[in-house]
């Protein structure tokens, strides 16, 4: 079986263009930028999802451990590498990079046309690395000038350990997608991660380096559902399913404070730009919830919609592409008070799936090995 890109569904095979979509208005009247949560193979693929709308790549570690092993479109690339006598993980990396090289070619054009605002293609360095400080610095510089486009994205995780790492890289010039983010106070210090990096900069245009913060969704709620049912009051139980939503509202909310006031107007003058808001895990993972849940319900401006597959589909279907982000903020607070005040610390919900998806990743990671 080969892996097929959504977007190869989507076209009608006759070469016509594909016409406007909810993808376009989510653009243009709401400006959140929809990215496609996958890898395309062949890259040619993602030409009608670009018609479609959309205006960025993100993968990770465990979309590419699904594109190699069910696809046997790296085959002849790889025969060439053990040819060459490529160890494992080198032959690994290539296949990767070359990928991400043919993306970021394709994409180039949304990111020339509005100045470097869209057209990203995220990758991730080793998630081995993700509590190596160094080795992540290292790893960053390596893998940015191995793909050596200006709108590639390093991933770096938001642990403990790469939070330093990203203020390096960044202060290198080096575009960051800061991802692995559970929780706000995490959340602060990838923005403090960002502001610094910048700050340390000593380039004179700061225009060129952008960051994204990738705020995980659906994971959320999973934990804290479960929790919610282990208590068991009416209370808690009427909590299920509102908890990622509330705090991704109050990340927003924690964007718009850190980028306004002084210390930004000072980047912003030496043309920094936002580091924006990217939503990721925006797939429902719980049947009992709309499939388009997570999507509607985060629209906001100078945002990024990570969407994968199925909650595409949905969303392209019966999605609702009205402004949400920002429409109930006193609720979403309160909504967030409510579920720390019955004992479920938020922190400790975010270092469980940082642990959780880290572990995932890794494995993903060896099994492509």
């Amino acid at each position: 079986m080969s892996l097929q890109c959504l977007g190869g569904r989507m076209d009608n095979n006759n070469g016509t263009k594909i016409k406007r979509t909810i993808l376009h208005d989510l653009y243009e009247k709401q400006r959140q930028s929809p990215y496609y949560d996958n890898i395309c193979i062949p890259v040619s693929d993602l030409h009608p999802l670009i018609a479609s709308g959309i205006r960025g790549v993100t993968t990770n570690p465990a979309i590419f451990e699904r594109a190699i092993s069910s696809s046997n479109a790296y085959s002849e690339q790889l025969r060439e590498l053990v040819e060459a006598g490529k160890d494992r993980e080198n032959a690994y990396w290539e296949l990767v990079v070359k990928d991400i090289q043919d993306t970021c070619k394709l994409l180039e054009p949304i990111y020339n046309e509005k100045d470097g605002v869209d057209g990203y293609v995220s990758v991730a360095v080793s998630p081995k690395l993700a509590n190596d400080t160094k080795g992540t610095i290292e790893a960053s510089k390596w893998l940015h000038k191995m793909v050596g486009y200006p709108n590639v994205y390093i991933k770096i995780p938001a642990t403990n350990e790469s939070i330093p790492s990203m203020k390096e890289v960044i202060s290198l010039g080096i575009s960051v997608n800061a991802t692995l983010i559970f929780s706000l106070p995490r959340y602060e210090e990838v923005i403090n991660a960002y502001l610094d990096g910048l700050e340390a900069s000593g380039m004179n245009d700061l225009s060129k380096v952008t960051s994204a913060a990738a705020f995980y969704i659906s994971r959320v709620d999973t934990i804290i559902d479960k929790k919610l049912e282990q208590i068991g009051t009416s209370e808690a139980l009427d909590l299920r399913g509102k908890a990622a939503v509330s705090q991704a509202v109050l990340a927003y909310q924690l964007y718009q404070k850190k980028f306004s006031g002084p210390r930004w107007e000072f980047l912003e003058k030496r043309g920094a730009k936002k580091q924006r808001l990217m939503w990721a895990s925006t797939n429902v993972k719980n049947p009992n919830y709309p499939d388009t849940f997570y999507v509607n319900s985060l629209i906001g401006p100078d945002t990024i919609s990570t969407i994968p597959d199925h909650a595409l589909q949905a969303f392209m279907d019966h999605g609702v592409g009205c402004r949400t982000l920002d429409a109930k903020v006193s609720e979403a607070q309160s909504i967030y008070n409510a579920i720390e005040k019955l004992g479920i610390d938020w922190s400790s919900v975010g270092s469980q799936l940082e642990h959780e998806v880290l572990n995932s990743f890794t494995k993903s990671f060896h099994k492509k090995l």
